[in-house]
């Protein structure tokens, strides 16, 4: 079998699990996380790019993070909804980021479905890969539920390498 079913494979597989996570799970787990995130963000962060939960997905939730983070007058840059679906954030005006300009941030945060050492088991579009790969300046953070950590995450040539990953 070769690495791109593989991936295919374990990108269906892991998106049923996390589907099946009660929201009760995904609230607590959240939490967890945006405390974690919270932790990380130092004085010297200016603009950050992070991603926000696909409605139903049962992604990590992130929005008090973005919240936190925008109050301490740091900027908070989302994907432009034509290419992920996003959740409104009330209160909150987000700017769009058209990935392609020229924007370097200090700190970019990732969903995944999976992950193995520091690498990220993504939806499979390469979004975010090379995404990544014009950021080489920035910290790069992973967020995943730690029920999806894998034993043998096939990687490929074009797989960029987190910085720190982190799970609740």
């Amino acid at each position: 079998m070769n690495t791109t079913s593989t991936k295919a494979e374990l990108r269906k597989k892991l998106l049923a699990e996390r589907k099946a996570l009660s929201r009760e799970l995904v609230s607590k787990r959240s939490k967890i996380l945006v405390n974690k995130l919270n932790e990380l963000v130092d004085y010297g962060t200016k603009n950050i790019h992070c991603f926000l939960p696909l409605a139903g997905d049962h992604e990590p939730d992130l929005r008090e993070f973005i919240k936190n983070v925008i109050s301490q007058n740091k900027v908070v840059y989302t994907s432009d909804p034509t290419i992920r679906t996003v959740e409104k954030i009330e209160n909150f005006e987000l700017t769009q980021f058209q990935f392609g300009n020229d924007l370097k941030f200090d700190l970019i945060i990732v969903p995944m479905l999976g992950f193995s050492g520091l690498h990220r088991l993504g939806f499979g579009g390469g979004f975010y890969d090379k995404f990544l790969a014009t950021q080489p300046q920035a910290k790069k953070i992973g967020v995943c539920f730690r029920d999806f950590e894998l034993n043998n995450l096939p990687v490929e040539s074009h797989d960029v390498e987190l910085d720190k990953i982190i799970t609740a």
